[in-house]
């Protein structure tokens, strides 16, 4: 039962990271997330301007959707695998290693779009001087 309750925490948790990047991209599209906001991609390059901020998240946004669609995709499997787990009882400690492996892929592509961020905040700073 430990190894359920651990499932469900993490899976749980990978949620709400993969909704916060979603949210993100979504409210970078709409041009609702301001500069220097509590979310965001919050680098020295992103935050140098208000060019830099927007198009930093604008090149992320693929690779933050992506984040949120691995996570909610992962974060939907582990639940699968906990109700077959649980009704079967097989659910061992490995299958931790299922919202484990989200966690990490979602962090990856994070880095990924942080460093496309920088690059193109960084082309939009110079493009402006």
């Amino acid at each position: 039962m430990e190894d359920l309750s651990g499932i469900v925490s993490a899976s749980i948790g990978l949620l709400f990271l993969s909704g916060v990047l979603h949210f993100i991209k979504a409210a970078t599209k709409s041009g609702t997330l301001d500069r220097n906001s509590a979310i965001g991609i919050r680098t020295r390059t992103t935050t140098s301007s208000d060019a830099a901020w927007e198009a930093g998240h604008h090149a992320a946004g693929p690779w933050l959707l992506g984040g949120a669609l691995t996570g909610y995709f992962i974060a939907l499997l582990s639940a699968a695998l906990t109700v077959f787990g649980a009704l079967s009882g097989t659910l061992g400690p490995a299958a931790l290693l299922v919202p484990g492996s989200g966690f990490l892929a979602v962090c990856v592509l994070l880095v990924v779009a942080t460093s496309v961020a920088n690059r193109s905040g960084s082309e939009a700073e110079t493009n402006r001087q």
